[in-house]
């Protein structure tokens, strides 16, 4: 696949966290659509569910500017890092319901996968 579509899809990937807990608090109807709409201000219990989701969500957020930087820099630089960035992403896909599941080692061990894919793209520039 081709580095420019992997990061149209890696912005997709943010586009769909960022939606994610609040389509679990919806669905659970812990929180009605009347709230997300409104400007909330008042608190709500959140789920531990959409907790999860939102921690995933600043994970990747932590880490996307690098990604970014990294795939850009091999489009400018012509540096094959495609098969890594691809990875990456599936890296990524896969952690989101790992960790809203509540699945600890595993989630610890994609994240930790994730990061060297990030190491791989930046080595390929030495």
């Amino acid at each position: 696949m081709a580095l420019e579509n992997i990061l149209i899809l890696s912005f997709l990937l943010v586009m769909i966290q960022l939606t994610i807990p609040m389509l679990i608090e919806l669905l659970t109807k812990n929180t009605n659509l009347k709230y997300f709409l409104s400007s909330r201000d008042e608190n709500t219990k959140i789920s531990a569910h959409a907790q999860r989701a939102n921690r995933a969500l600043k994970n990747l957020l932590e880490t996307f500017p690098i990604f970014i930087g990294l795939a850009i820099l091999s489009l400018i630089k012509d540096v094959d890092n495609s098969s890594i960035a691809l990875f990456w992403l599936t890296f990524r896909i896969i952690y989101v319901p790992v960790y809203v599941l509540g699945i600890n080692y595993i989630r610890t061990g994609i994240w930790a996968a994730s990061l060297i894919c990030l190491i791989l793209m930046g080595l390929k520039f030495i």
